[in-house]
C-alpha cells in the first residue's frame, strides 16, 4: 500500500496530499468499478501511529482482499421453508400417515452430524420448519447452519440447532419439495429466479465465520467443523488458514476501525464485504515458519518485529485501537464525543 504524503500536521490539523485519480483508484472494487473510497476515515480520522506503521511496513502489509475472499452466507429466499429444527419427538408423517419409530430425534441426530455411529444418509430425521410444517426428511438433505455469530464464537465446535434443507434426494425430501410448490414457495420472487428454485448456494463451508457487525471484541473464528452460514454472516474463502490468525492481530483490527462507518445500535460497527476486503494485515508469506501454524495464535509482537516496529509503537497501536473502540461505543450511547 502506498503511504499517503502528510504535507501539514499539528495537534489540530492534518493535511494529506492525495490526487483525485489516486482516490478514484483506491475506491475501485475487484471488478474495476468504483465502490466508494474510505478517505474520510483513512486520511482524516486515522491516528498518527497508523501512518507511521504504514510508512515502516511498506509492501509488507496487504489487503485482506488480496489473499482471501469474503462472501455472504446462504440466502434461501424462504427461511420458513428451508430452515428446520430437529424435533424432540416423532410426529405423524404427512407422507406415510404414521410416526416413524426409527427416525432420529434431536438428541439422536447430533451423533449423526458428528459422524459418530453407523447411521445411513437415508435415515429419517423428525423436523419442523420455521413455517410450522412437521414431518420427516432424509438426513443427507439436512446441513447444520450458523445463524447466531455470538453462539458460534462461544463454542465453535458445538453443532448448531438449525438445519438448512439442501436437497440431494430421497422420498420424503421429494415430498417436502412438492409441499413447498403446493404452498407457493417456488413462485416467490426471492426464489423463482433460481433454476431449480430449491438449489441453494454457496454450499461450500467457509474457512472462518466473519461477523457483519463488531462490538468491542474483534474476533474471527475458524470454522473447523465445516458449518454453513446464514446470509447475515460473512464467510472467509480461498485463503490459507493462517490468514484467520492474522485477522485477529491488532494491525488488522485497527485498519478496520479506521474504515468503520456509522455504527449500528449500541455502537456496533457495521462492515460490508468490500470493507473487510480493504482491511490491512501482514503478508502471510512473511510470517516466520514457527508462527505460521494454522492452529497457533499469532502474537502482535511477531507482527511488530516483521514490520520493524519498536515495542513502544506496538504498545501504542494496541492503546489506540482500544481508545477508538471505546470512543465509538461512547458516541453511540451518548450521542456525543468523548471529552
Amino acid at each position: 500500500m502506498k503511504v499517503p504524503e502528510v504535507v501539514r500536521h499539528n495537534e489540530s490539523v492534518r493535511v494529506v496530499a492525495r490526487s483525485a485519480d489516486e482516490l478514484l483508484r483506491e475506491g475501485l472494487d475487484e471488478d474495476g468499478k468504483y465502490a466508494g473510497g474510505k478517505w474520510g476515515g483513512l486520511y482524516l480520522r486515522a491516528p498518527d501511529i497508523f501512518f507511521r506503521v504504514l510508512e515502516k511496513a511498506g509492501d509488507k502489509l496487504v489487503r485482506l482482499g488480496e489473499v482471501a475472499e469474503v462472501r455472504f452466507g446462504i440466502k434461501t429466499g424462504a427461511n420458513d421453508f428451508f430452515y428446520l429444527e430437529v424435533l424432540p419427538y416423532r410426529p405423524t408423517c404427512p407422507l406415510c400417515g404414521r410416526a416413524h419409530e426409527k427416525a432420529l430425534t434431536r438428541e439422536e441426530e447430533i451423533p449423526y452430524q458428528e459422524g459418530v455411529g453407523s447411521y445411513s444418509p437415508d435415515t429419517l430425521v423428525a423436523v419442523r420448519s420455521e413455517g410450522g410444517w412437521e414431518g420427516y426428511i432424509e438426513a443427507r438433505n439436512l446441513r447444520p447452519i450458523v445463524k447466531s455469530y455470538r453462539a458460534f464464537a462461544q463454542n465453535p465446535e458445538a453443532i448448531p440447532s438449525l438445519r438448512v434443507f439442501a436437497f440431494t434426494g430421497g422420498e420424503h425430501a421429494e415430498a417436502y419439495l412438492r409441499y413447498g410448490e403446493e404452498k407457493g414457495v417456488s413462485q416467490r420472487p426471492s426464489v423463482s429466479g433460481r433454476t431449480p428454485w430449491w438449489k441453494l448456494s454457496p454450499l461450500t463451508p467457509p474457512l472462518a465465520v466473519v461477523p457483519a457487525g463488531v462490538d468491542r471484541n474483534y474476533l474471527f473464528v475458524h470454522n473447523r467443523k465445516g458449518f454453513l452460514i446464514d446470509k447475515r454472516l460473512y464467510g472467509l474463502y480461498e485463503a490459507p488458514p493462517v490468514v484467520v490468525n492474522l485477522m485477529n492481530t491488532t494491525i488488522f483490527r485497527l485498519s478496520l476501525e479506521v474504515l468503520v462507518r456509522t455504527g449500528l445500535g449500541g455502537g456496533l460497527a457495521d462492515f460490508t464485504v468490500y470493507e473487510y476486503g480493504m482491511g490491512l494485515l501482514l503478508d502471510p508469506a512473511l510470517l516466520p515458519e514457527e508462527a505460521a501454524l494454522k492452529d497457533k495464535k499469532i502474537d502482535d509482537s511477531v507482527v511488530a518485529r516483521v514490520l520493524g516496529l519498536t515495542p513502544e509503537e506496538e504498545w501504542e497501536l494496541s492503546q489506540v485501537l482500544q481508545r477508538m473502540i471505546s470512543e465509538r461505543v461512547f458516541r453511540a450511547k451518548t450521542g456525543r464525543r468523548n471529552e
